[in-house]
């Protein structure tokens, strides 16, 4: 099946959730007139802003991302799988459905001020981009 382009977007379809039974398919449209699909913002409550990692082929431990999902859309982007994890599809959903963390500034102080921090470099927007 061919999927033609949604202006304003990376991806051209949203492929079915591999970790959901239920999907939500957006009609077809896509005519001169159809805006395409809405970007929606969520509130990610998230009870903290520093994600850690340990694997070994990762140049880094600690990042900071302020939002999950992106608009921009770069189809090789590879944070795209992530938001099957959310309930969400790594298609059209990671384009338009974009959870962000609303207290990053706060957390991130409150993280930074702790006795148990540690000084280390922290990698801004690892899966995000940072604009």
């Amino acid at each position: 099946m061919e999927t033609k382009p949604i202006r304003g977007r990376g991806a051209s379809h949203n492929p079915a959730n591999r970790f959901e039974r239920l999907a939500v398919v957006r009609e077809e449209v896509r005519g001169p007139n159809d805006p395409g699909p809405r970007t929606e913002f969520f509130r990610d409550c998230s009870r903290t802003v520093i994600a850690r990692n340990e694997s070994p082929d990762v140049g880094f431990d600690t990042t900071v991302n302020p939002y999950r999902g992106c608009e921009h859309g770069c189809l090789y982007c590879y944070a795209r799988p992530y938001h099957e994890y959310l309930g969400f599809s790594a298609g059209l959903d990671f384009e338009t459905k974009i959870l962000v963390k609303e207290d990053a500034p706060e957390l991130l102080r409150a993280e930074l001020s702790s006795l148990r921090w540690r000084p280390q470099p922290i990698l801004l927007s690892g899966v995000t981009d940072p604009y």
